[in-house]
């Protein structure tokens, strides 16, 4: 009787530390497993934040395609540098460098080309004027029925010597006014298809007309038209005057001014 007393409590402590053991062994494993394993270490961390954001949308839609090319290399370099270092000159419209021919004249846009008067040269007895563009070209008005036709001209200064006589000088006037009228005369030349001086009638030819012209009047017109309105040539006329713009008047224009020559070639 004395063993079954002793044994009975002992049983009583067994099956109470066996329940608590189990019941903690429950608890454990649906608090690891179910909780932190399968739902917060797989579904949130990995996937959602590392590959979406970071590496695909930043780096390459920003950064290499629109700032590189578009606006640093052909924008800024080619028309503010280079023209200022070489005084705004076009190569191909100047031989052999930035200076008219055989001269230490720097080439400007505007200045305005005469050419000498003697009888049986270019441009006979009266002398002939021409303008520098702002691309480097000679535009100008001659009665030759050439490749680019009768009327308004666009040669290169070496070509412009060759319609010279051997010998024969051209002079350069500096224009004050120059750089408009030579905008002026690049987009108007083509519209000069014939050439006819008024020396017999002046009945409708007054000098606003384009179409027929010579070259005394369209470096006229450049100089009218391209600075808004104004003669700086003559001093006084208007588009509506029937009158004769003369090289000599040209060149005699308090706009201008003599900075040397140079000569034709064959």
């Amino acid at each position: 009787m004395k063993k079954i007393k002793v044994f009975l409590p002992a049983l009583l402590m067994f099956l109470f530390f066996t329940s608590f053991f189990g019941i903690t062994s429950v608890s454990a494993s649906e608090v690891d497993s179910s909780v932190s394993a399968s739902e917060v270490n797989p579904s949130v961390s990995a996937p959602e934040v590392d590959p979406s954001i970071s590496a695909p949308e930043v780096d390459p839609s920003i950064s290499a395609p629109e700032v590189d090319p578009s606006i640093s290399a052909p924008e800024v370099d080619p028309s503010i540098s280079a023209p200022e270092a070489t005084y705004g000159l076009s190569p191909s419209a100047l031989e052999p460098d930035s200076t008219y021919p055989g001269t230490n004249i720097r080439v400007k846009v505007g200045d305005v080309l005469y050419s000498s008067k003697a009888l049986g040269g270019s441009a006979m007895i009266v002398g002939h004027v021409g303008i520098i563009g702002p691309d480097y070209m000679v535009y100008h008005v001659n009665a030759v029925n050439d490749n680019q036709g009768e009327g308004g001209k666009r040669d290169t200064i070496s070509y412009y010597q060759t319609r010279h006589n051997p010998n024969e000088s051209i002079a350069v006037y500096r224009a004050t006014h120059g750089r408009n009228a030579a905008n002026w005369a690049k987009n108007n030349y083509s519209s000069v298809t014939s050439y006819h001086i008024p020396i017999y009638s002046w009945d409708n030819f007054q000098l606003k007309t384009i179409n027929p012209n010579y070259c005394s009047k369209f470096i006229w017109q450049a100089f009218y038209y391209g600075n808004y309105d104004t003669d700086y040539i003559i001093g006084h006329y208007t588009p509506n005057k029937e009158a004769f713009v003369t090289p000599g008047q040209v060149i005699d224009s308090d706009d201008l001014t003599y900075v040397g020559s140079f000569g034709s070639r064959s």
